[in-house]
């Protein structure tokens, strides 16, 4: 059990009337970043609608956020990318025969809205000395506490408490190996190049993707229907595996492709994935370390067929 005291002692909570001693009696999560300015990047970009669904688990942390059932995006950020990183798992259950369960579950699931919290880490953001980032969460209702130390010679600390929500409901959608047609694996500097190059006034974008040459084409449109597009085969430098089963052509809002450029910026490598009925899967890898990375996975519906793709609450 813990209070505010030896929380107190300890340095974790530096104001000890921040919060009530009740309040901390159990701490479920706490971890701690030691350069958290990769982390507030990658929470920004993906900050395009403000609420979110933060899971926290044995594995690490997990926020997703959806924008009309077309866009989804999920940042993974591994426990390795975190110097402290202690969760208390609750018990397993046991089924009929007395047995523990399997339970692939989150420890803690809540809603957070991204724009305040992403709002408290940038208080320190551009200050030339390194800063790091303690996060604290007792459970369900209770708030998540953020606490940011300005390593330097005044050691300057802000103690932030966001209030956290009912965790929303989140799509699921099918990618099931035998429904992926096309998985390719692009550099994520050389990804990042080319569609920064791509019209940004575009209004849509098509993806094609084919077992024979030219084997990838991305086309943009205007509003006029007018069209630049650009080819890449299977040998460019650009890619590191390409795969195909079958040719398919489909397009998108290039508006959502704007969203994933926000964290293009920041990768080394970039996944893409599409399935049977168009959707499109891009996990983009950003080096968090040497040892450890933080992910941003996409999900994209197509401009047509929407509404035959298989997704569920």
């Amino acid at each position: 059990m813990l209070n505010t005291k030896p929380l107190y002692e300890k340095g974790i909570v530096l104001d000890r009337k921040m919060l009530t001693q009740s309040q901390f009696s159990q701490i479920q999560f706490a971890a701690t970043l030691n350069n958290f300015s990769i982390f507030y990047n990658v929470i920004k970009a993906v900050n395009f609608v403000d609420d979110s669904t933060v899971q926290l688990s044995v594995d690490g942390v997990k926020a997703v956020v959806e924008d009309a059932k077309s866009v989804q995006a999920t940042v993974y950020i591994t426990k390795e990318c975190f110097s402290v990183y202690n969760i208390t798992k609750p018990k397993r259950k046991l089924n009929a025969n007395g047995e523990p369960e399997d339970d692939d579950e989150p420890v803690a699931s809540f809603g957070l809205n991204l724009k305040v919290f992403t709002d408290c880490l940038s208080m320190f953001l551009g200050d030339e000395y390194d800063s790091s980032l303690k996060i604290l969460h007792k459970g369900e209702g209770a708030p998540l506490i953020v606490i940011l130390e300005q390593h330097g010679e005044d050691d300057l600390v802000t103690e932030c408490s966001v209030r956290t929500m009912e965790a929303g409901e989140i799509l699921d959608f099918d990618f099931e190996d035998e429904h992926v047609y096309s998985k390719v694996n692009i550099k994520g500097p050389e990804f990042f190049a080319l569609l920064s190059d791509l019209d940004r006034n575009c209004d849509e974008i098509e993806i094609f993707l084919s077992p024979n040459s030219p084997h990838m084409k991305l086309c943009t449109y205007d509003e006029y229907q007018l069209e630049s597009n650009v080819e890449i085969t299977n040998c460019s430098d650009m890619l590191i595996s390409f795969q195909s089963s079958e040719a398919t052509t489909n397009r998108y809002k290039f508006s959502h492709f704007r969203l994933v450029l926000r964290t293009l910026a920041l990768a080394s490598k970039v996944a893409l994935r599409t399935n049977k009925d168009g959707l499109l899967g891009l996990q983009v890898m950003i080096e968090y370390s040497e040892q450890a990375n933080i992910f941003v996975e996409y999900f994209i519906m197509p401009l047509s067929g929407c509404d035959d793709l298989d997704v569920t609450e």
